[in-house]
């Protein structure tokens, strides 16, 4: 169409045209400019009022102000500029933090077709090489042309992260291959996931070229620690702040092969050695210095903010103290529940989702028989397996539906389930959070058990 009002086979001039939208909805810009459906439109009688169709926002944005229609082909939704279309809402934090509400769905795939790509050549790389993403303010209660456009913005996630990108998607590729395409788990990659994202995922089974068990349907998706991540990278970028994470994959070493690297030279070293080779301050006392120890190695900041990779895959950094006979004291912590979000959640959009379907870095430290202190002993990477999500689930709707209800007296205990459980991180009775009823309630944090480490971590590493 020659009247469009971009040159729909430029990258910058469609992303242009894009980020009129910024700090505006899609029905002010259209009015504004006198548009509808991407060209000019003689009088503002013509504007399209946006309501809350079934293809979402998405479909408005690309229908309603691109001047396209929407449709699932494998090509690229600007096919001449080979530039893909895709929208991502965003949420505000109690804290007034804006964070993407969920990860991004990409396209689906069969598994007969996947087995028959390369990455090079893929249907992925093709459709997904460039992204116009448009990020927006979500509100239920409104339409999706009433919806505030935060940010739009071109990203080249080959050009950024193409390393991993690649690499999680061979490992899909790899589960297919190998006819173990039910196995597959977001757990198993960093940045690419493959997801089951939608209201038919529980009866869209399939066939896989390499087994007879059938597999959910799955598509590609950016995790969501990974579309959040992109997220504040564009913002700095576009507020010309300075990014202050590094990067510590340079060379052709995998995420998990850097980390052991940085790790090997204080394997088999107690605390107190390790601190004197790194001409730090050796504290007995502290209760925590077994983490903090761990992530000084790593390079972490104060505030576990300052590594790319650790941020853009939302990966969990844990430290395990080990006893002589190869068993743990303690349960794994996590954030505290944010009481007046996680009645907003859903399940596999929530924070103890993506933390559980994370990858896990674990340090170990071992005591010896007679030995006060502990050295460090193994660093491993780990992921919760996908036939246990169920049990964290349990827990996490378990505490959702107490919230809701106003009942913080009741959440789970670490008998109630075999994997999970909520009860205070520290013993400060004043640390108090609000609740969605506007009273003060004492925070809680989910746990892993301390069974359940056992069981699926350490007895597999230290059998007698």
């Amino acid at each position: 169409m020659s009247d469009l009002l971009y040159n729909e086979e430029s990258i910058p001039s469609i992303v242009k045209y894009a980020q009129r939208l910024e700090n505006k909805t899609i029905d002010e810009v259209n009015f504004e400019q006198s548009s509808y459906k991407g060209v000019a439109s003689p009088t503002k009688e013509y504007i399209c009022e946006g309501k809350k169709t079934k293809g979402g926002f998405g479909q408005y944005l690309e229908t309603e102000y691109f001047g396209k229609e929407a449709d699932n082909k494998s090509q690229p939704d600007f096919p001449a500029a080979k530039l893909e279309l895709k929208s991502s809402p965003l949420k505000t934090l109690s804290n007034f933090e804006v964070k993407v509400k969920e990860r991004l769905v990409l396209n689906h795939f069969t598994f007969n077709d996947l087995d028959k790509e390369v990455f090079d050549t893929s249907h992925f790389r093709l459709k997904n090489e460039n992204l116009l993403l448009v990020f927006y303010h979500y509100n239920k209660d409104r339409d999706y042309g009433k919806m505030k456009v935060q940010l739009a913005d071109l990203w080249q996630c080959l050009k950024e992260d193409e390393a991993q990108i690649r690499a999680d998607w061979q490992t899909i590729y790899n589960k297919v291959h190998d006819g173990k395409a039910h196995e597959i788990s977001e757990g198993d990659t960093l940045y690419l996931g493959a997801c089951t994202k939608g209201a038919t995922k529980d009866t869209n089974w399939q066939v896989q070229p390499h087994s007879d068990i059938k597999a959910q349907g799955r598509a590609f998706c950016f995790k969501l620690g990974y579309i959040n991540h992109i997220y504040q990278i564009l913002i700095q970028r576009k507020e010309h702040r300075q990014i202050l994470e590094t990067r510590i994959l340079s060379g052709h070493e995998t995420f998990i092969e850097k980390v052991n690297s940085i790790f090997a030279p204080y394997i088999g070293k107690s605390a107190e050695e390790i601190c004197k080779m790194r001409n730090e301050n050796y504290n007995p006392a502290d209760r925590s210095r077994y983490a903090n120890i761990s992530r000084r190695i790593m390079g972490f900041n104060k505030n576990l903010t300052n590594l790319y990779e650790f941020n853009a895959a939302d990966i969990q950094f844990k430290t395990i103290r080990v006893e002589p006979n190869g068993k743990c004291k303690e349960s794994m912590s996590f954030k505290n529940v944010n009481y007046c979000e996680i009645v907003e959640e859903e399940w596999e959009d929530s924070y103890f989702y993506n933390a559980i379907t994370s990858k896990f870095i674990i340090v170990l430290f071992k005591r010896d028989e007679g030995q006060e202190e502990y050295y460090l002993d193994k660093v491993i990477d780990w992921q919760v397996p996908v036939e246990d999500y169920h049990f964290f689930e349990g827990v996490w709707t378990d505490t959702k539906n107490k919230v809701a209800a106003g009942d913080y007296e009741h959440f789970m205990k670490i008998s109630d389930n075999p994997a999970s459980h909520i009860r205070p991180k520290g013993k400060n009775n004043d640390d108090l959070m609000y609740t969605p009823q506007g009273t003060m309630e004492k925070k809680k944090c989910f746990w892993i058990n301390q069974s359940y480490i056992q069981e699926k971590i350490l007895n597999s590493i230290y059998k007698k």
